[in-house]
């Protein structure tokens, strides 16, 4: 239990750290919001608490660090004005369709005139 908790705080640090910076924010906020739902359900149980009072902050707790959660799987689906790689390659695959459709369109297009010109040649024996 001890190593998972030290190994959970390494993660909550460099996400923060690297959230805080920019770097990889998807990927930071989705490791810290994985963090945070053992942390949370493990520390703040505040319905198994019998004082009132201590169960009023524990409920605060509780309630704040949900919050952030989901603060935190808002940022690791926005995008930041960068789409998402699904994204790109379904943009992808429809730009080369396009594509294909407008050489298939161009190649029918002289393929009519260049076949008038060569039966047109054969008819006079050129």
């Amino acid at each position: 239990t001890e190593q998972l908790v030290r190994l959970s705080g390494a993660v909550q640090v460099v996400s923060g750290v690297l959230l805080g910076l920019g770097r990889c924010p998807r990927l930071s906020a989705l490791a810290l919001a994985a963090t945070l739902v053992p942390t949370t359900l493990a520390a703040h149980r505040y319905w198994e608490v019998k004082d009132p009072s201590e169960r009023a902050q524990q409920r605060i707790h509780f309630l704040k660090n949900m919050s952030m959660l989901g603060g935190l799987l808002i940022t690791a689906d926005d995008t930041g004005s960068a789409p998402s790689l699904l994204w790109r390659s379904r943009h992808a695959a429809q730009d080369l369709r396009h594509d294909a459709r407008l050489v298939h369109r161009s190649v029918r297009a002289t393929a009519r005139p260049a076949a008038a010109v060569g039966g047109g040649r054969a008819k006079l024996g050129i």
